[in-house]
């Protein structure tokens, strides 16, 4: 049996085809420019009731606050709050903080009149400065002053565009000055410069580790190793379908190209082989968003002697510290503890 077809239904047939072709092809072409603008464009998080509780009555969370903003050196304002200690007779509630002091204590941790140290807190994607002060409301119990603001294109601070670090370290830096200089003109002192990242954070803060040298110790929480492999792994977990490997590497490009930096040199790994300060890092065995391999392989290049490792069994990555808890923070407060230089040193300019 044979067939036999007019020209007219080839014809249709061939058109038919390009509309088809042309509309994969477009479907990839927004599906690659989707992907560039959620890589480098995050979404603004609002406040929860529970940040609001806790700006309304610092107190009440052991600490006192103040709100000041940095501008970036292409013109971006950040939005950025200092988290002084209080007195624990002036402290309300402040069960998180309460709860270090005795820890610190059954630990034979001494009190201190003078403050320790300033801890610079750098949140996650989609993150905002009021989630780290749940974080320092366990520093100020040793007598640090803390200092969380949004990261650019997050939260209150200005921007458009996240460039996973590429911009970020010099943001790092220019909240680290404004604050010394804030810090000298009421005649304190730094004393000890710690830098805690959590997530996007982490990995800002241990490329900001290899260029800055007036951060004295690192905490990284669930950092990733290589920004390339990440927007892969992210992509393949986002489809139901096996992504060509060259599909991620444009969108990757392509978000590069957006947010005018260079997507492919951002490696927290390679950063970690320069790092010249104690870093402790952890990570969630169950983390699916970014691989505990990346944290293992990062803290194996670290060449520091004075390093700390710690895996949370239970811990995904929105729920890492929360699953580490108490133990979690005590371990990380005494780590910044053991590796303080002398009152003499700590906070004395870098040359």
């Amino acid at each position: 049996m044979s067939f036999h077809f007019s020209r007219k239904f080839w014809k249709r047939m061939t058109t038919a085809l390009f509309i088809i072709a042309g509309l994969l092809v477009l479907a990839a072409t927004v599906g690659v420019w989707l992907g560039a603008e959620f890589m480098v464009r995050p979404k603004r998080r609002t406040l929860e009731p529970r940040h609001r509780e806790l700006l309304a009555r610092p107190s009440e969370f052991g600490m006192k606050l103040e709100q000041f903003t940095i501008t970036t050196s292409d013109g971006f304002a950040l939005k950025a709050f200092l988290a002084n200690p209080i007195p624990e007779t002036q402290m309300g509630e402040a069960a998180r903080t309460r709860r270090m002091l005795d820890r610190l204590d059954d630990a034979g941790v001494a009190e201190s009149d003078t403050i320790r140290g300033t801890v610079y807190f750098l949140h996650g994607r989609g993150g905002v400065k009021e989630n780290m002060l749940t974080i320092a409301q366990r520093f100020v119990a040793a007598n640090y002053r803390c200092v969380v603001y949004d990261a650019r294109a997050h939260g209150e601070s200005e921007g458009t565009f996240s460039t996973f670090g590429f911009l970020e370290t010099g943001d790092l830096a220019r909240v680290m000055d404004h604050t010394e200089d804030l810090l000298r003109m009421r005649g304190e002192k730094p004393r000890q410069r710690i830098g805690f990242g959590i997530s996007l954070g982490a990995a800002t803060l241990l490329q900001a580790l290899e260029k800055e040298s007036s951060i004295d110790l690192g905490i990284a929480v669930a950092p990733f190793a290589d920004l390339r492999e990440q927007i892969r792994r992210t992509g393949q977990r986002a489809s139901s379908w096996k992504i060509p490997s060259h599909i991620p590497d444009i969108v990757t490009k392509l978000g590069g190209s957006r947010a005018n930096f260079d997507p492919f040199s951002i490696k927290p790994l390679r950063s970690a082989e320069q790092i010249r300060v104690p870093v402790f890092v952890a990570h969630g065995r169950l983390d699916g968003v970014i691989s505990i391999e990346d944290s293992r392989q990062i803290f194996a290049a670290l060449t520091h002697p004075n390093k700390q490792w710690r895996e949370v069994p239970e811990g995904y990555h929105g729920n890492v510290l929360a699953e580490g808890g108490d133990d979690l923070y005590q371990e990380m407060v005494e780590f910044c503890l053991k590796h303080r230089k002398q009152d003499a040193n700590v906070g004395a300019p870098s040359t």
